[in-house]
């Protein structure tokens, strides 16, 4: 975009001054249009409108009484199948119909999206009407009659048998591995599994270093040797990362923000410090 406009100020008949104060205008507009369209810009704008959203949850849910906190999280779970049922009915109508209704409401497949959709912004609801919720008698009551079923002599023999079972399927488990090594097996499957590991390992070495090579061959080009370097800068070092310590710090810095306790400290420090501009 920024070079297809600099050729078209290039085509103006204009003055070569005015020319590059235009081309000059040009780039930093494209430079400010860029950081603000930018990913990072887009997470921490996502970032916000999310936790501006739950924290509004949380405080509107935090003074319900116990039967309107019931009650929401009655709706929101009835909104679950009802929303994919009319999405999934008004996209088959849609589709079925497509030859007899007018053409401008093939445009109703968008709105069916976005309430097929909608369940997600339910999810919020659950963890900040629960705390109300679970001291309505009804809940009170339920919880009681767990308690009373867990107590019941064939809960109780269930439970006993079920962890004899798993006893003894420990036992046999543990029998099993004695004797394989009293008859060699387990020492042949020890010796077997390292040829087995160097043969995966030398087919799946050369791989990463032969994709490698051809994002370095073809980097050269004209318009992707600029795109290489830079996704080679910013996310070289994020795919040296284990995918599960990736995932595992995506669920750590995510499931705080599903508790009651992270928005009242949040807002307690409003409170004190004044609410932050930006």
């Amino acid at each position: 975009m920024e070079l297809l406009l600099e050729g078209v100020l290039r085509c103006l008949p204009v003055c070569r001054a005015k020319r590059d104060a235009w081309r000059a205008r040009v780039r930093q507009q494209w430079i400010w249009f860029r950081r603000n369209i930018s990913y990072r810009a887009f997470e921490h704008a996502l970032h916000h409108t999310f936790e501006a959203g739950m924290a509004w949850v949380f405080r509107k849910c935090r003074r319900l009484t116990p039967s309107g906190a019931l009650l929401v999280l009655a709706v929101a779970f009835l909104w679950l199948p009802v929303s994919f049922g009319t999405a999934t009915a008004l996209h088959a109508i849609l589709i079925a119909q497509a030859k007899s209704l007018p053409a401008w409401m093939q445009l109703l497949h968008p709105f069916a999206t976005v309430i097929a959709k909608s369940k997600l912004l339910v999810l919020p609801v659950y963890p900040a009407a629960w705390p109300q919720a679970k001291e309505h008698p009804f809940v009170q009551r339920f919880f009681q009659f767990c308690g009373y079923c867990m107590n019941l002599d064939i809960l109780r023999k269930a439970r006993y048998r079920y962890q004899q079972t798993e006893r003894g399927a420990a036992v046999v488990a543990n029998s099993v591995g004695r004797g394989a090594v009293r008859i060699g097996l387990a020492d042949w499957l020890k010796a077997m599994r390292v040829p087995l590991t160097d043969m995966l390992t030398w087919i799946r070495k050369p791989w990463p270093d032969v994709m490698l090579r051809l994002l370095e061959t073809f980097s050269g080009g004209p318009l992707v040797s600029s795109i290489m370097d830079r996704y080679f800068a910013r996310y070289g070092s994020v795919y040296s990362t284990p995918p599960s310590e990736q995932v595992r710090g995506l669920f750590e810095r995510w499931s705080i923000k599903f508790s009651a306790d992270y928005y009242e400290t949040k807002e307690r420090e409003e409170g004190r410090n004044g609410p932050r501009l930006g």
